[in-house]
């Protein structure tokens, strides 16, 4: 999944039944870049794509159940297993130094964003 796919598939979740244009307008993402992504995912059977009840002409998009459920399952899983998962080849030195440079990056973030975390 490249980083576009997850800003659409994370930006669904956040606000699920959103149109492609709100979509376009949170991500910053172009319009048919949204539209290719959302389809794909459609075709996949990660989102269900609807016409919008009071305007045809627009769609509202949204996560299926079991993705939405894969998405919870995978967010209990802590940082050091997803980084031993994603990182096969480093050692066991090298995946602390990089969970501890990620936690650093993360409160850095939180800072910058005035996000508390909670």
């Amino acid at each position: 999944m490249n980083a576009g796919e997850l800003a659409v598939l994370e930006d669904i979740a956040r606000h699920p039944l959103s149109t492609i244009r709100d979509i376009t307008e949170r991500t910053g993402l172009a319009q048919s870049l949204v539209s290719r992504i959302t389809r794909s995912m459609a075709d996949a059977g990660a989102l269900t794509i609807e016409a919008d009840s009071s305007d045809r002409r627009k769609v509202r998009v949204e996560l299926t159940t079991r993705t939405r459920a894969d998405i919870v399952d995978r967010a209990g899983n802590s940082i050091r297993t997803a980084i031993y998962d994603s990182t096969p080849k480093l050692s066991a030195e090298e995946r602390g130094a990089l969970e501890h440079h990620l936690a650093e990056a993360a409160e850095l973030l939180q800072r910058g964003t005035g996000d508390s975390g909670h």
